[in-house]
């Protein structure tokens, strides 16, 4: 059986793969252009009519794309020295007061 994978464990298998500061802008524009697909599939989603062939590509597709978001998310995390588990502790705790 497979560890689960947590928040501190991804950071560090993605920044062994990418983790270059001098390339927070280029990081910052891919996880813009991933969101912008992400978007594009759950508007075609959305506009699917129930029971079409398609929609199981295109929830396949919308996987692919939410893991991407999520790659580009912790590049970005990492390449600024945040803590995402921390950070994310941080925010939901103070909304809750």
């Amino acid at each position: 059986m497979k560890q689960p994978v947590t928040l501190e464990k991804l950071q560090k298998f993605v920044s062994k793969r990418d983790n270059k500061k001098s390339k927070k802008n280029d990081y910052f524009l891919k996880f813009i252009e991933e969101v912008g697909e992400l978007s594009e599939m759950i508007n075609k989603d959305r506009k699917m009519n129930p029971g079409d062939e398609r929609m199981k590509a295109i929830k396949h597709t919308i996987d692919e794309e939410m893991a991407d978001v999520l790659y580009y998310l912790v590049v970005l995390a990492n390449v600024n020295d945040v803590n995402l588990e921390e950070a994310f502790i941080r925010k939901t705790e103070y909304r809750d007061r």
